[in-house]
């Protein structure tokens, strides 16, 4: 094989090896964060449903402790009114409940022995419930019992019930308040959330039985104890379950579970396994079409650089192959003549043979030129796949912080959104009267709107700094003004957060020119971090002192420390690292350094594992009192 087909080849085969380790690496990657999306949206969905049921549950437990407390139920209880009149005033406040939504079914009202007195249906008249558990529960307990999925003795239809006992002004027991649901409103609640395009949600309750799902024809049937065990086992240790679906043995399904404390039932996120990996295959399908695309692509390219590369390659061969013809030719010439005649001694003095010698000498030299030279040529190759890889790893690690930096922040804004909403919803019911829990709804309501502003604010701060070079407004200023300032906000930041607050000031008059606002922005970055990830109780020491010409701004705690790996990292655009908790976007340090080197300031970090974090920054000090003195 010729040297231009070889060189050719190697560059084609290399850039193709490339192109497919780069494609098969972005699909992993990409794929998982999919997959991990896909997860993540089935457990927030997940978790909304069940505040919704819970909120739901309050609301019907509020509400027949009200009904309990009802002058007109107490006055039934009492016999001062007609079991006509009640039946008429529970009717009148049903219909009133029933504007908003239509799933109250019944309200009613039972005797000490059980027996409904009073109602909204005229076929559950006298209707007995002193043996159901949640009757009995409530009797024993005298608190407020929700049942599980019941089907209703007076219509046959499926309902949930919650009784709450009724006292007279004196303590009095004189017997229980209930409100029927229909159990369909629990199906519509998580029938009105979606999960891709076939994904479903279902509820469980404490019997085991069907209470939600999208065959109705499924609901109240009771899952078999051994399934049941299997889920309540995967639902405690919070793992996602991949297998036979607990609700159909035909089907494959990814399923989470959420155990609902206040009656023990369980909401499950179903997503089948074809559409949990659809994604997956769509993207696989686009890199490999843009694999080959670019794997074509190489191949033009690679014949293009290699066959420009090896143009001056293969005239150098064919010239000194010509020249090395010529050479045996001269030597041929001469050991004839030598053979056929005797060289004069003069002839020899005149260096002939040496010529030959000096002419050998320079072939051979550029031989080793030539040699040197493919030399340095695979050296340059192996740099360039050096390069190329460390590239891969780049693009990897910067696709993973992002999509990590992405993920802290759908979770933040949709765990605010979904308080909000909760809040409101229950606020909007106008069922709660207790003036208390009404504070605690708005309270929570603003609390849940103030952390929107300040996650958007934060980011869109954070956005426009980490893609401007930081313009600096900078100004002349003297260190031990600047230091007290910080000192004085430092030491009552620290002490509010339950740390020991050490300050040291060592300077002699020296000034800055610097931007103030941005410094201070650097500083209370690195303060902030330090008192994050420091116990409560443990110093946090703040230094500023000058030397040669040097203002040194130094910050230590004695919290958990950091590695090689995050000492290497920290300063990266979205990085934060393992050990990491609480909120946080991985840009704070990133725009800090930006800072600092607008400035031309340097920065050190000094840390190891469980023995706490020295920051340092520099800058420089300059001569300028005359001019201060003028300006102050």
């Amino acid at each position: 094989m010729s040297l231009r087909k070889r060189i050719i080849l190697s560059i084609c085969f290399t850039i193709v090896i490339m192109i497919v380790i780069l494609s098969a690496v972005i699909y992993s990657r990409s794929a998982q964060i999919l997959n991990q999306e896909s997860e993540f949206q089935m457990r927030s969905q997940l978790e909304r449903a069940k505040e919704n049921i819970d909120l739901r549950l309050k609301i019907t437990r509020i509400e027949t402790e009200k009904l309990a407390a009802d002058e007109s139920s107490i006055a039934f209880m009492e016999g001062n009114l007609s079991r006509e009149e009640i039946n008429k005033i529970l009717t009148e406040k049903m219909k009133i409940m029933n504007e908003d939504e239509n799933y109250y079914k019944d309200l009613f009202l039972l005797d000490l022995g059980g027996i409904i007195r009073g109602t909204t249906m005229k076929e559950a008249v006298d209707l007995d419930l002193a043996n159901r558990p949640y009757v009995l529960q409530s009797q024993a307990t005298l608190e407020t019992v929700t049942s599980d999925a019941l089907i209703a003795r007076s219509d046959r239809s499926l309902i949930v019930n919650t009784v709450s006992p009724i006292y007279n002004s004196e303590g009095k027991l004189l017997g229980h308040s209930g409100i029927a649901i229909k159990a369909e409103y629990f199906s519509k609640i998580v029938s009105n959330l979606k999960l891709g395009d076939s994904g479903y949600y279902g509820i469980i309750d404490s019997n085991n039985r069907i209470l939600a799902y999208p065959d109705k024809d499924r609901i109240y049937q009771q899952i078999p104890d051994e399934t049941m065990d299997k889920l309540i086992l995967y639902a405690n240790s919070k793992e996602i379950y991949n297998g036979k679906s607990f609700f159909d043995d035909n089907l494959e399904e990814f399923q989470i579970y959420k155990f609902i404390d206040s009656n023990k039932w369980y909401v499950i996120a179903a997503l089948p396994e074809q559409e949990m990996y659809s994604k997956s295959f769509l993207l696989l399908s686009y890199v490999m079409i843009a694999g080959t695309i670019g794997i074509i692509i190489a191949i033009i390219l690679g014949y293009y650089i290699g066959n420009t590369i090896t143009i001056p390659i293969v005239a150098i061969t064919e010239y000194l192959k010509n020249l090395t013809e010529c050479v045996a030719v001269i030597e041929n010439s001469i050991d004839e003549s030598i053979a056929e005649f005797k060289i004069p001694d003069s002839f020899e003095e005149q260096g002939t043979s040496d010529e030959i010698g000096n002419l050998r000498r320079a072939i051979n030299n550029a031989r080793s030129y030539f040699s040197s030279a493919a030399g340095f040529f695979e050296k340059e190759s192996q740099r360039l796949l050096e390069r190329s890889e460390a590239l891969s790893i780049s693009i990897e690690e910067i696709s993973f912080r992002t999509a990590k930096f992405i993920s802290t922040l759908s979770h933040d804004l949709k765990t605010s959104i979904t308080l909000v909403k909760g809040y409101a919803r229950g606020l909007n019911q106008g069922i709660i009267e207790d003036q208390v829990t009404k504070d605690a709804f708005l309270k929570g309501i603003i609390g849940a709107a103030e952390d929107l502003e300040k996650i958007t604010c934060d980011i869109l701060d954070n956005a426009y700094e980490a893609q401007c070079v930081p313009k600096l407004n900078k100004e002349i200023l003297l260190i031990e003004e600047f230091a007290r300032d910080l000192m004085e906000s430092s030491k009552s930041y620290v002490e509010e957060e339950n740390h020991i607050f050490i300050g040291n000031i060592s300077t002699n008059g020296e000034t800055l020119n610097i931007d103030r606002i941005k410094v201070k922005r650097v500083w209370n970055n690195i303060l902030n971090n330090a008192v994050k990830y420091s116990k409560e109780d443990s110093s946090i020491e703040c230094g500023i002192a000058v030397e040669n010409g040097i203002a040194e701004f130094c910050i230590k705690d004695h919290g958990i420390g950091m590695g090689e790996t995050d000492k290497s990292q920290i300063f990266s655009m979205f990085y934060r690292g393992e050990r990491k908790t609480g909120k946080g976007y991985g840009l704070g340090l990133f725009i800090s350094k930006s800072i600092l080197d607008a400035h031309d300031s340097d920065i050190v970090v000094i840390s190891s594992l469980g023995q706490g974090t020295s920051v340092t920054f520099y800058l420089k000090t300059c001569q300028w009192e005359g001019e201060y003195e003028e300006r102050r």
